[in-house]
């Protein structure tokens, strides 16, 4: 039986604008610049036609166009390889099936060159500009503004795409090749979006740390290539990203459970300090991690790595049963506020805690009417008789559920490997499964695991060696850098992203630790120290313990001064 969409439907963008689908951050990293041009909304431009190699070719390597690119007539074949890899964002790539998505992400204005079959991110762009634009203290706009002032290079105001006559002449060529197709395109305007919901994310402490890595990440712009940094801000996104689903997935069936959200949860009392040593003291929903140093499959880690990743995705149903419950409240609201029943919320649209309390005994009468309607509707379609076997018993008043209870059971028998199966698509494309900066990885016929991929933990480092400059707006560099000892590196890897490496994460998906245990932590702590040397970061070739310490690539002074650092 095919359920209609009022039923099957699952998001709600007070819970994620996450479609639950499979994500490139290239593309998640293109909506979202759309959306930092138009201050959260998407763009009414749309490329239906598709988009081909040649066709980009062909305008490089026009003779009118020599001055802005030169060589690139004469050395077409070297233009063409350089577009194709640099320039250009495919899917299938290398595949009889390539086709384009659009521009790589590396200025502001890609967004308007995108496919629109090809370029979805599939509300992983509206998700990471909302968990910045909520970010409290100032600091998502802190960091947006920053993004804004990066991306947007070489042009007088970002929000009207017209090129700055004052801008650097020694600019990037990618850069001047996105300048370049700009200047043919005359109308952007931003799409009304009718009914969008405008609210802080769920866990507002995971934006705050995701505004606080930003600003920390884009104090190092005048430093790292352009394709680098474009690439740091990539993974640490999709990290952020995948956090927050991960926390939301413990956060959402315990606010279900208790009638409404957490007294610890929302901007007014989430305890999360971005800038304290212990970022996510007193949060009640931490995400904990076991990551596989070594990488190495069937090693003792590995294992312990596999049965973190696992306690995970044990976790999806309970969360797929209270997305239902959230969705399928909204639709009783509106319909109670359609019959003069409820007021309608004051910003349009209803918060989580505040859909919950349709889910209280005050409503009981009320809210089983309407639901009874409901599976009314879907027997009528599909009787009791000719419903699954499984099913059928979820419809007999002897099992004591009520009808709502009764609706939400249904829609998982029908619904729950579906959204379970997309569920676990969407965690591993967040998590860069086995790509450069992936936390999860999962060899041919085997079980995932989480890893620490040498490209996310290169950027980590980065990272956690900045701090706040105390000077301000008097030193070049927003931040300066510091050195850390291995054990404080741990710890900030623990603590700030719930990555464990020398202990288990318990409460997720561990209890007691053992000697087996101990021993596989004691050499995960080893392959973890081996892997930071191979980065050029830690240097422990002296014994004094207070030298052995990670340090960075660039030392950045509070004067603005910078150095070359031992990190290589």
């Amino acid at each position: 039986m095919a359920l209609h969409r009022r039923d099957s439907e699952l998001k709600h963008p007070g819970v994620s604008h996450l479609e639950y689908k499979r994500v490139e951050m290239d593309r998640v990293l293109t909506g979202f610049l759309m959306r930092v041009n138009h201050n959260g909304l998407p763009s009414k431009m749309v490329q239906r036609k598709e988009l081909s190699v040649d066709a980009f070719v062909s305008e490089f390597t026009k003779e009118q166009h020599a001055a802005k690119f030169p060589g690139f007539a004469e050395h077409s074949d070297i233009a063409r390889r350089w577009i194709e890899t640099q320039l250009l964002d495919m899917v299938n790539r290398g595949r009889p099936s390539q086709a384009v998505a659009g521009l790589r992400p590396l200025h502001g204005l890609t967004y308007k060159f995108r496919s629109y079959y090809h370029s979805r991110a599939y509300g992983a762009d509206a998700q990471l500009y909302q968990m910045l634009r909520h970010a409290r203290g100032g600091q998502g706009q802190a960091a947006l503004e920053q993004l804004r002032r990066f991306f947007f290079t070489g042009l007088g105001s970002a929000s009207r795409g017209r090129p700055d006559d004052s801008a650097d002449p020694r600019i990037d060529v990618e850069t001047q090749a996105v300048l370049h197709l700009n200047s043919q395109v005359t109308q952007d305007a931003a799409q009304q979006v009718r009914g969008w919901y405008d609210a802080p994310p769920l866990c507002v402490g995971q934006a705050d740390l995701l505004a606080d890595d930003v600003l920390r990440l884009m104090s190092l712009k005048d430093l790292l290539p352009r394709v680098t940094l474009v690439d740091y801000l990539k993974i640490l996104c999709a990290l952020h990203l995948a956090l927050g689903q991960l926390k939301t997935m413990k956060l959402l069936p315990h606010a279900v459970a208790r009638g409404g959200a957490d007294p610890a949860c929302g901007p007014d009392n989430c305890p999360a300090t971005a800038a304290a040593a212990d970022p996510l003291a007193g949060c009640p929903f931490r995400a904990g991690l076991f990551v596989d140093a070594a990488g190495v499959p069937g090693s003792e880690a590995a294992a312990l790595a596999e049965q973190s990743a696992a306690a995970w995705h044990r976790r999806i149903p309970d969360f797929v049963r209270a997305g239902y419950v959230v969705r399928k409240l909204d639709d009783f609201a509106d319909h109670l506020v359609s019959r003069g029943e409820a007021t309608r919320p004051a910003r349009g649209r209803a918060t989580i805690g505040e859909l919950l309390r349709f889910g209280t005994d005050a409503y009981l009468a009320r809210r089983e009417r309407f639901f009874e309607a409901r599976l009314e509707n879907i027997l009528v379609e599909t009787p009791k008789e000719e419903q699954p076997e499984e099913v059928r018993p979820l419809l007999e008043s002897s099992m004591g559920l009520g009808a709502f209870e009764q609706y939400i059971e249904l829609l998982m028998a029908y619904r729950g490997r579906y959204h379970h199966k997309y569920l676990i698509e969407t965690i591993d494309s967040l998590l860069l499964k086995n790509r450069p900066g992936a936390l999860i990885t999962q060899p041919h016929r085997g079980q995932r695991r989480f890893v620490l991929d040498s490209a996310l933990l290169d950027v980590l480092v980065q990272v956690a060696l900045l701090r706040p400059n105390p000077r301000g707006t008097r030193s070049r560099f927003t931040h300066h850098t510091v050195s850390l000892r291995l054990d404080e590196f741990t710890d900030l890897l623990r603590t700030r992203y719930g990555l464990h490496i020398d202990r288990l994460p318990a409460g997720d998906g561990f209890a007691v630790t053992g000697p087996e245990e101990e021993a596989a932590l004691r050499a995960n702590t080893e392959a973890f120290t081996t892997k930071l040397r191979e980065t050029g970061f830690y240097d422990d070739l002296s014994d004094a313990y207070v030298t052995q310490v990670i340090t960075p690539r660039f030392v950045i002074a509070q004067d603005g001064t910078v150095a070359a650092g031992s990190g290589r």
